[in-house]
């Protein structure tokens, strides 16, 4: 209602008011990280809009941290870069999806962290970096082929991907970095010629080596390493705020214990020795990707293997574990959170959770399965039995399930499936949470 007009009447309710109230505070569980991952080769931040809407569901989720993928193939979807703007990118030529992310994500109460997510050594082989610089720098198996990847065993590609990473951190107010593909693709790649030159005038090798001898695995596993080594050591210099965190192979089955850590495929076979980044503070937190289906008894096993090593050897105050939601029905994503957020036997809790994906969100929502008749097919309950064909209806599917799954983050709901009806599911994010204080790592 409107307040009269006259002048004394002004006056009186100006000295009869009451004050007004502050606000109630926000009742917050513990502090934990509960992330998403947010990647670009879907919807997410490439317009106002979408930045809009992720912000929306972040916080219906509860959800206080975001990780944004801004460098994807050699592209950035941020306006300070070297490297071309995003060509997918909706909105005017000086629209920063970036600037708007941070800018309504840290105005959020609670407020809601920006890590921004780039693929490290994998840059495309239609990026311009590739087009520029492939010949030289390009990753190669032993037998010459490539894939778009960019070899960390030449100096100049560290050079050049360190330069980009640290811009990035100077010229946003990004809480993190987050690392993707800092690692090899696998065990026979590393013979770039800017790559096994250095090595053989490093070791005196007359020859290229064998992808099994254990000196040429150790160098480029060093080379990997030093990287992550380097550009922690500078941020802590520059950008002390900006916290160092990497998305990690955990393929197969965990080690049960650390002697088991070198017959992992992360230190044995992509040369991502990430064990010794955590102990030796290079990363400030690290992000294992779990990904496993909950349906499969023997990913289960891996996945309980997976969460005893991070938890109970030593460092579960730097670990953030990452769960394939886009592998698991939707009670199934939730189920596996809540393990993940549970205490060990020994009583160890990791710092938080970070979900796959944004986009990707079950069974349902993926376009890895609604697009893949043969990969659908091993699913045990086929989500995709009622009659919808047309590519248009199941990514709009997708989308409601997606929409859906935000809500089940936060509050009980339910879904239909195809062959059980309703399902049920339970929330793990009843209340908002801040982020839990990390302190920065020290390097060892």
């Amino acid at each position: 209602m409107r307040r009269p007009a006259a002048s004394f009447l002004c006056g009186l309710s100006l000295l009869t008011a009451s004050p007004t109230p502050s606000p109630a505070p926000i009742a917050l569980g513990p502090p934990e990280y509960r992330a998403i991952w947010v990647d670009a080769f879907h919807t997410g931040i490439k317009s106002a809009a979408q930045v809009e809407r992720l912000i929306a569901d972040a916080r219906r989720a509860n959800l206080n941290t975001l990780i944004v993928q801004v460098r994807k193939t050699g592209d950035a979807y941020f306006n300070h870069s070297d490297e071309p703007r995003a060509k997918d990118i909706v909105g005017p030529a000086d629209f920063d999806p970036l600037a708007y992310v941070i800018r309504l994500a840290h105005a959020s109460e609670p407020r809601i962290e920006v890590h921004a997510w780039v693929n490290t050594f994998f840059s495309g082989q239609g990026s311009r970096v590739y087009a520029q610089h492939g010949d030289e720098w390009g990753n190669r198996t032993a037998d010459g082929q490539t894939g778009g990847y960019l070899d960390p065993g030449v100096p100049e590609v560290q050079i050049y991907m360190h330069r980009v990473f640290m811009d990035l951190a100077q010229s946003y107010d990004i809480d993190g970095i987050h690392l993707d593909f800092v690692r090899h693709p696998g065990a026979d790649w590393g013979y770039s010629p800017s790559s096994v030159g250095p090595y053989m005038a490093a070791t005196g090798a007359t020859s290229a080596p064998d992808p099994g001898d254990p000196q040429w695995q150790a160098w480029r596993r060093a080379r990997v390493t030093a990287f992550v080594r380097d550009l922690h050591h500078d941020l802590q210099q520059q950008k002390p705020s900006v916290k160092l965190s990497a998305a990690l192979i955990c393929y197969g089955g965990g080690p049960v214990t650390a002697s088991d850590w070198t017959l992992t495929s992360a230190y044995s076979s992509v040369f991502q020795d990430w064990r010794e980044w955590i102990v030796k503070g290079y990363l400030d937190f690290a992000v294992p990707m779990n990904y496993d289906s909950e349906w499969s008894a023997r990913q289960q096993g891996w996945f309980g293997r997976w969460l005893a090593f991070e938890k109970d050897s030593g460092f579960a105050n730097r670990v953030v574990i990452g769960v394939g939601a886009f592998l698991n029905y939707p009670e199934d994503a939730l189920a596996q959170v809540r393990r993940v957020l549970s205490a060990s036997p020994g009583g160890n809790r990791v710092l938080g959770v970070a979900i796959y994906s944004y986009a990707s969100t079950s069974v349902y929502g993926t376009d890895d399965f609604y697009t893949s008749p043969d990969l659908a097919s091993g699913l045990p309950r086929q989500p995709y039995a009622d009659g919808i064909s047309s590519d248009s209806g199941l990514a709009a599917r997708a989308r409601t399930f997606n929409e859906w799954f935000m809500t089940q983050l936060a509050q009980p709901d339910y879904y239909r499936d195809v062959q059980r009806g309703w399902v049920a599911t339970q929330p793990v994010f009843v209340q908002p949470a801040p982020v839990p204080v990390v302190t920065p790592a020290t390097e060892r």
